[in-house]
């Protein structure tokens, strides 16, 4: 008889949980009547007594679709601050936080910004912020990360005491390694950074999925509750930790917010941050595209160019000739700028089915999104060295 008791003491227990839960989160609302989810990850660095925004990540999740877009905004990207006179989103959170040294004020001038960045068409509703010390504190708290390092990395700076020297290898990551890892630019500045963190994210990501983990999702909870500068609530942060356990992890797109560099800062191209908003608007693949943007079985093929950047010779005809098998439109490939280790696929139109697909077929792992319609095809190939049949 005490066992019924104690079992029917759980089930009251959880749909009280449940209930509560769904009461006072707007999350728990946004997810059941399938609304988007938006927000923006700062990342902060404590230079000079002043608090930097170092890393500026938007991200939406649909929870119709199951796709999350996160969208790295260079630091250096230009804005439009008359009262200011701003140049670069980075100053936004620094001299807020100098003026009134209140994180939530901060974060919410941060978040108008990237708004406008988006032309006012996506809203970031939600900011969390966390520094280096909480992001080496919470990578330690997981058991380090894996990490292939495919380039030399070595960088010192004597005033900002900062020491980076990693040769090519497979590195189990502790936080202080992993934040030096994440921190090093490269001669690719900001955009090659940003390519590591977007690496970075997505191993952590695959660990915390990983069912070993879900003995520690308690521990973490409590990390992000105690640690962390958000207008999340708790109940939202649990909320959200459940339906992470659901997203599968391909349906994550990963870019960059489109542009090129000026001098000094990186301008935004506001007609590809137009297609990146329809897309995750809703609307149509095919109308962001060329036009060409079905899967093989569909009427019209994906678009795709190949470039070979390994020492093999002919490895660029060859994979166009596999490719061309497989009912892809190849319209172009050859050799590549520079010799690179590691292959990749890179999504330009963000259909991740279509890349993933090709990545399936040539047997390769890294695929990331880069938005740029200007090469008129859907899918970039690069063979690198690691590349094998």
């Amino acid at each position: 008889m005490n066992k019924k008791y104690t079992i029917l003491s759980i089930i009251v227990a959880v749909i009280f949980t449940t209930v509560i839960l769904s009461h006072f989160s707007r999350v728990s609302t946004l997810l059941r009547n399938n609304k988007k989810i938006t927000g923006v990850v700062i990342g902060t660095d404590w230079v000079d007594y002043s608090i930097h925004s170092d890393t500026i990540i938007f991200f939406c999740y649909n929870p119709a679709t199951k796709i999350l877009d996160m969208i790295s905004i260079p630091r250096d990207t230009k804005i439009a601050n008359p009262e200011h006179r701003f140049r670069r989103i980075n100053e936004i959170y620094a001299h807020y936080y100098k003026e009134e040294k209140n994180f939530a004020s901060a974060s919410t001038q941060l978040l108008n910004t990237v708004t406008q960045i988006f032309n006012n068409e996506l809203v970031p509703d939600y900011y969390i912020q966390i520094n280096y010390d909480l992001f080496c504190k919470f990578i330690d708290s997981i058991g380090g990360v894996k990490i292939e390092i495919t380039e030399p990395m070595h960088y010192d700076d004597n005033a900002g005491k900062l020491h980076i020297h990693f040769e090519p290898g497979i590195y189990k990551l502790n936080g202080k390694k992993s934040l030096e890892y994440v921190r090093y630019r490269s001669y690719a500045g900001d955009i090659g950074r940003i390519y590591r963190q977007q690496r970075f994210i997505r191993a952590v990501m695959y660990k915390l999925v990983n069912p070993l983990y879900t003995i520690r999702i308690p521990f973490i909870l409590n990390f992000f509750i105690d640690n962390i500068h958000t207008n999340l609530s708790v109940w939202d942060i649990i909320n959200l930790s459940f339906e992470f356990k659901n997203i599968n992890l391909k349906q994550i797109r990963m870019a960059q917010l489109p542009g090129k560099p000026v001098g000094m800062l990186w301008v935004k191209n506001d007609n590809e941050i137009s297609r990146i908003i329809n897309l995750i608007n809703g609307t149509p693949v095919s109308n962001i595209s060329t036009g060409s943007i079905a899967l093989p079985d569909k009427q019209v093929p994906v678009r795709v160019q190949v470039f070979n950047a390994s020492s093999r010779k002919g490895m660029a005809l060859e994979i166009t000739d596999l490719l061309r098998k497989k009912q892809f439109d190849v319209i172009d490939w050859g050799n590549y700028a520079a010799p690179q280790k590691k292959s990749i696929i890179i999504d330009r139109v963000g259909n991740l089915p279509a890349a993933q697909k090709i990545a399936k077929i040539l047997n390769i792992d890294e695929i990331i999104t880069r938005y740029d319609s200007r090469v008129m095809v859907d899918v970039t190939v690069i063979i690198g060295e690691d590349y094998r049949k």
